[in-house]
């Protein structure tokens, strides 16, 4: 089973500007985020695949992200 106790936030998108304009941002529970914005699921499922991607860089101790080059996508795990 998958702890996402101290993740903070995942975002899902194109790769380039993550304001959010080409993407989405899913928050956590407990984390001060706007009701519509909190998704625990979207948490869970976000973070699954990141983690089992062997593209996943894991240099930053703040987030672990997987850019897909082909796709145009990039895809973040962001830690509290």
């Amino acid at each position: 089973m998958l702890d996402i106790s101290n993740i903070e936030k995942v975002y899902s998108g194109r790769y380039g500007c993550m304001c959010g304009c080409k993407g989405k941002y899913s928050y956590n529970e407990g984390v001060g985020a706007d009701a519509e914005d909190v998704s625990v699921r979207s948490v869970k499922i976000m973070a699954k695949k990141i983690f089992a991607d062997p593209r996943a860089d894991r240099k930053d101790p703040g987030f672990v992200s997987v850019v897909d080059h082909k796709r145009n996508t990039i895809k973040v795990v962001y830690f509290k």
